[in-house]
């Protein structure tokens, strides 16, 4: 095997028939004679060059290749190890090293329906460029659940968009039945579940819905004329990958509230506000 530099200053170490090229670097004889090596493939169908990175990245990141042999330093997709969760409008900031982040936006669930009038609409949530630009995420409310005392439809899920993954909220059931057989409509449910359960002949408040973006439930009243009212619709929702990203840069978090129930004697449930999760 021979070492060959030319006046290019390109070092070459050259196989034999039986062994490929090696660069061997040792180690500080005073602790030793182990070594680093690094050797070629026993057979390249062409020939391939590398080229280093220009600067260090920092820690966590690894060696990539664009496909053409240059080399750089990137933050592995996925392995995340934290997470920062906004149930109140704010801005994250994103962390050192970190230049891809997953993120999941779920917008409020609706209000059911109360014996009296209907519940609210849940609010609408989003992320949007701060200092980093972004393409704007979106995940809305579910509607209003009717009240028994006009039309007690479930309200509709919420829609979402933006997203690499989009995500429809849960309907709310209709309230129906009469005089001793009354149903309300359950809470439609959001990407993590939670709509609130519709009561069942029985005069009594709902339930609010039980998780991030999960619809109220109807509320009943026996003596009223349309006994069962309709659950609030669940919030809709959206996860996505943004990469490319520059620590210390800010992206703009906007959390929409769960729906207020319809109100009467008998109170429909709130629906649950929404929430972002930033996974890095």
């Amino acid at each position: 095997m021979a070492t060959i530099i030319n006046g290019d200053g390109i070092v070459t170490a050259e196989g034999t028939s039986t062994t490929q090229g090696r660069l061997r670097l040792g180690e500080d004889t005073d602790n030793g004679s182990n070594y680093v090596e690094l050797q070629a493939p026993a057979s390249v169908a062409s020939n391939v060059t590398f080229t280093l990175p220009s600067a260090d990245g920092t820690s966590g990141q690894v060696l990539q290749t664009n496909g053409s042999g240059a080399l750089s330093f990137t933050t592995p997709a996925g392995g995340f190890s934290a997470m920062q969760v906004f149930t109140s409008s704010g801005t994250f900031t994103i962390p050192a090293g970190k230049t891809t982040v997953k993120v999941t936006v779920v917008g409020g669930g609706g209000g059911g329906g109360g014996n009296c009038t209907n519940g609210t609409a849940g609010g609408n949530s989003s992320i949007q460029s701060g200092t980093q630009t972004i393409s704007t995420i979106t995940a809305n409310g579910g509607s209003f659940g009717g009240s028994a005392a006009t039309t007690p439809d479930g309200g509709v899920g919420g829609t979402s968009s933006g997203g690499n993954l989009n995500l429809k909220g849960g309907g709310g059931g209709s309230g129906e039945g009469s005089t001793c057989d009354a149903r309300a409509g359950t809470g439609g449910s959001s990407i993590f579940g939670g709509g609130g359960p519709g009561l069942r002949s029985s005069c009594s408040a709902a339930s609010a819905g039980g998780n991030y973006g999960g619809g109220g439930g109807g509320s009943v009243k026996s003596t009223a004329s349309r006994n069962g009212s309709g659950g609030g619709g669940g919030g809709g929702g959206a996860i996505s990958y943004l990469t490319s990203l520059t620590p210390g840069n800010t992206i703009s978090v906007t959390i929409g509230s769960g729906g207020a129930g319809g109100t009467g004697c008998f109170s429909g449930g709130a629906g649950a506000g929404g929430v972002v999760f930033f996974e890095y």
